[in-house]
C-alpha cells in the first residue's frame, strides 16, 4: 500500500513537470495589470499609465480629468537621437490652456532635456531623446485654483532625428551654396552649422522663419568662438542676413534661434538658412 501511494506522488509530480513545458500565457494575457481607480480614463501613477504609440500630425485624442486634483498618466518608448513632443489642448480661462503637461522618467521626475511651452489653448513638452527608454507624460489641470475644466485632447508625435547639431563643438558642417531647412525644437534649443571659409571671400548668411509666428536669427562666431553677429530682431523683416567676411581660413560657426512675433507663437518654430558666397 506504501509503494501504491508513493508511485502515485510520482506520477503526479512528473504530470507537473511536464505540464510547465507549456506557455502558460498562450491562452491568457499575461502583461502587467494597469491599476487603473474605478471610472478614470488614464491611470494616475506611471505603473497604470496608459501606452501610446506615435500619431499622425493633427490627430488629437479625447480625454477627462475627473476633478481638479486629478493627473492622467502616459507612457511611450522613445529611440536615441529623434525628438518626441506630447501636448495637450483644451479651453481654459483668461487666454490660457485647461491642461498641463510635463514628462517624467523613469524615476518619476522631471525628463532632463525636456522643455514646455504654453499657447492660448496648447500647453506641450518637448524633448530630444538621448537614450533608448520609456517617457511617461503627466497631465493636469493647468489653472484649477483659476478655473476647472475636465474636457482636454492629447496628442503624441514622433518629430524625426535633430536636423542640426546642438553644440558649438558638433556643429554640423554646410556646404556653399546649400539651403537647410529645419525646425527648433525643444523649445529655447540653437541648432549650429559650420562653415569651412577661406580667407578674403565673404559669404551671405540668410536665416527665415514665419513672420506672422516667429523670427529666424543668428548667432555667428569665428573659429576662436569670438561672437562676431548677434540678431537682435529690430524688426519683422522675413529675411535676417549677415555678410561674412573671412580674415582667415577656418571653421565659422552659425547658431540658429528663433523668437516669437504674435500670441500664437508656441516656443518651437522652422527656419531655412542658406549661405552663399558672393566673390565671383
Amino acid at each position: 500500500m506504501l509503494r501504491s501511494v508513493s508511485s502515485l506522488a510520482m506520477a503526479l509530480a512528473l504530470a507537473l513537470l511536464c505540464a510547465c513545458d507549456s506557455d502558460p500565457c498562450e491562452d491568457a494575457d499575461c502583461a502587467p495589470v494597469r491599476n487603473v481607480r474605478e471610472g478614470d480614463d488614464h491611470g494616475d501613477s506611471l505603473e497604470a499609465a496608459t501606452p501610446l504609440e506615435p500619431m499622425e500630425p493633427f490627430h488629437w485624442v479625447d480625454a477627462n480629468l475627473d476633478n481638479p486634483e486629478d493627473v492622467d498618466l502616459f507612457s511611450f518608448h522613445v529611440t536615441a537621437g529623434r525628438i518626441y513632443r506630447f501636448g495637450c489642448h483644451g479651453f481654459g480661462s483668461g487666454y490660457r490652456p485647461s491642461c498641463r503637461v510635463e514628462l517624467l522618467g523613469a524615476d518619476g521626475l522631471t525628463l532632463p532635456g525636456s522643455m514646455a511651452t504654453v499657447g492660448v489653448t496648447n500647453h506641450q513638452s518637448s524633448v530630444l531623446a538621448t537614450q533608448e527608454g520609456t517617457v511617461y507624460a503627466r497631465v493636469k489641470s493647468f489653472s484649477p485654483e483659476s478655473g476647472f475644466v475636465r474636457y482636454y485632447e492629447y496628442s503624441l508625435l514622433d518629430r524625426g532625428p535633430d536636423e542640426l547639431a546642438n553644440t558649438l563643438t558638433e556643429a554640423t558642417p554646410v556646404s556653399v551654396g546649400t539651403t537647410v531647412s529645419g525646425t527648433i525644437e525643444p523649445a529655447g534649443e540653437a541648432d549650429i552649422a559650420a562653415l569651412d571659409a577661406v580667407a578674403g571671400r565673404t559669404y551671405r548668411l540668410s536665416c527665415s522663419g514665419f513672420a506672422n509666428s516667429h523670427n529666424c536669427g543668428m548667432r555667428v562666431r569665428s573659429p576662436e568662438g569670438e561672437l562676431l553677429y548677434e540678431s537682435k530682431f529690430n524688426s519683422r523683416d522675413t529675411i535676417e542676413t549677415f555678410d561674412l567676411q573671412v580674415p582667415q581660413d577656418g571653421r565659422y560657426t552659425v547658431e540658429l534661434f528663433i523668437s516669437g512675433v504674435s500670441s500664437l507663437y508656441s516656443g518651437v518654430g522652422n527656419y531655412v538658412l542658406s549661405v552663399a558666397d558672393l566673390e565671383p
